[in-house]
């Protein structure tokens, strides 16, 4: 059986984690099969967001603790990289990904909505690295991720506490983006895809994501100098010549 379901709905994708009878934790196969999909979904160039999303009560309970126990050092190495590799398929690709978060994000599964762009909670979900409570740390990104997100102290102290926080408390690090009834959270993820898509053009969005991202590793010299070669480079496409015209024109631009 699948333990992910993706409906494709044009330009945008749906990546459901199906596997509720444990919380969707993260295993080996899980894993995998959540890695190879989303790789799948990127390789369509008409794809522009992900929209990824649980089955049932929780978003993600996080790596499968089961398996997690006796591994060796080297399995448990093999294991985060695994599981970084996953992260960095959605991370790394050029869709804007939105974790919908019907329920609980605990662990792997914070990590897993870390590595997307955005963040949208139930105000019924908890979210939280409590790694430490079980003699772990967070292995698949957060103690990176998180910081960069929320600043190093608060980072720290929600790392090292390993305390949980409510949805509300995440909105207020600016963790997640929006928080809303949990029926209303995959509504309002799609609401949020489709303006990334409608009437914007996507060469420019992929390289404008791009820029954000990159330039966070960069002095900000660089990152400027970075932003103006492709500022100009887009001038070798259609796109400007098209979204201006149609400015100048009134009328709405076709970027297809």
């Amino acid at each position: 059986m699948s333990l992910v379901s993706v409906e494709n709905r044009g330009e945008y994708s749906i990546l459901t984690l199906k596997r509720p009878e444990a919380k969707n934790a993260l295993n080996r196969a899980f894993l995998g099969e959540l890695r190879e999909t989303v790789q799948g979904i990127a390789q369509d160039r008409k794809q522009r967001v992900l929209i990824v999303t649980g089955d049932g009560s929780a978003f993600c309970a996080g790596a499968d603790i089961a398996e997690m126990k006796g591994l060796t050092a080297a399995q448990a190495e093999e294991f985060a990289r695994n599981g970084h590799d996953t992260m960095n398929a959605i991370a790394g690709s050029d869709l804007i990904s939105i974790a919908a978060l019907n329920g609980h994000a605990l662990g792997g599964g914070l990590e897993l909505a870390l590595s997307c762009d955005l963040r949208i909670a139930s105000n019924a979900a908890k979210l939280g690295l409590p790694e430490v409570g079980l003699g772990l740390l967070p292995g698949f990104g957060g103690t990176q991720r998180l910081s960069r997100l929320v600043g190093r102290a608060r980072a720290v102290e929600l790392v090292c506490s390993g305390e949980l926080m409510s949805a509300e408390q995440a909105l207020g690090y600016g963790l997640v983006q929006k928080v809303t009834a949990p029926e209303q959270v995959l509504p309002e993820a799609i609401a949020m895809a489709e303006k990334f898509i409608k009437g914007r053009a996507p060469g420019a969005q992929k390289t404008a994501r791009w820029l954000v991202i990159s330039g966070m590793e960069l002095p900000l010299s660089a990152g400027i100098e970075r932003e103006i070669n492709a500022f100009a480079e887009l001038f070798n496409t259609r796109e400007p010549v098209e979204g201006l015209s149609a400015f100048l024109e009134k009328r709405p631009p076709n970027f297809t």
